[in-house]
């Protein structure tokens, strides 16, 4: 890695709202003409194919020029992502009185990513509101499901740590929109920000997950351990969709938008 460089960036006083996006594989089709009406953006991993500078290049062109903190995913560290990356894999960053935590969990390569996390806790707790940002999901309707083992160390960090206002954990991965709710806090795949939408059949390893519409609503069954979590299940598009996430003094309201249609497809609020 070349040598470290700062950037100076603007963000306003109080952060009013941010956005998150996932998996562009370079297709930056939905994006380009974006709005700007978001503080900074947040990035759950997969901007390129194949970890090339010319394909995260290509994620961005056109993109409204804000700033973006962004997690690294399994199509970008399979290349030269470290090569010109100034990010640890593991990383917690403040903004304003927004917490952070950036984690690079796979299934077999998460101990790293959870003693950071549990090491790093106290860093978070004058936050106002924390954020966990991850590439694989923790639940998710989608091709790869969830990694059980992955979920129920988060499940128990977020148990174990009720000093921490965690509200959300945002990822990737796989190429649809889902949530899911457990006890306070929202789980997001915010997938599909360019990347084919996933399949609704095909692909063995899905078994029992494959989906038979285009929208899922409510708790689903659990066939299996890629099912984990599907109690929480709330609702799942296959579609194109950015997450809009927006501040109020008492409440977080949470905005789906199609990225093709620029529709609200769904909102979920959080009080506290």
């Amino acid at each position: 890695m070349g040598k470290s460089k700062k950037y100076d960036y603007n963000l306003p006083p109080v952060i009013n709202n941010f956005v998150v996006l996932t998996d562009i594989h370079s297709n930056n089709r939905y994006l380009s003409n974006m709005a700007m009406d978001y503080d900074f953006c947040v990035l759950c991993g997969d901007y390129s194919n194949a970890g090339k500078y010319g394909e995260f290049q290509q994620s961005f062109v056109g993109m409204p020029q804000k700033p973006i903190l962004a997690v690294v995913g399994n199509h970008d560290y399979n290349g030269d992502y470290q090569n010109f990356s100034q990010r640890p894999d593991n990383f917690y960053q403040k903004v304003r009185d927004l917490g952070f935590f950036y984690l690079w969990v796979q299934e077999g390569g998460d101990a790293a990513a959870f003693q950071f996390l549990n090491d790093n806790a106290n860093r978070a707790i004058s936050d106002k509101h924390v954020f966990i940002v991850v590439h694989h999901p923790i639940y998710s309707t989608g091709e790869f499901g969830a990694s059980k083992s992955i979920s129920i160390q988060m499940e128990q960090f977020i148990d174990t740590h009720p000093e921490l206002k965690i509200r959300a954990v945002f990822s990737g991965h796989d190429h649809l929109f889902s949530a899911f709710k457990r006890n306070e806090q929202f789980f997001f795949v915010a997938g599909a920000g360019g990347g084919k939408i996933d399949p609704m059949t095909s692909y063995s390893f899905a078994r029992e997950r494959l989906w038979s519409e285009k929208k899922l609503h409510g708790p689903l069954a659990v066939l299996n351990d890629e099912c984990y979590g599907y109690e929480h299940h709330l609702d799942s598009w296959m579609q194109f969709t950015r997450t809009e996430v927006n501040f109020y003094v008492d409440k977080i309201i949470y905005q789906v938008r199609n990225l093709k249609s620029n529709n609200i497809i769904a909102s979920y609020e959080q009080t506290f």
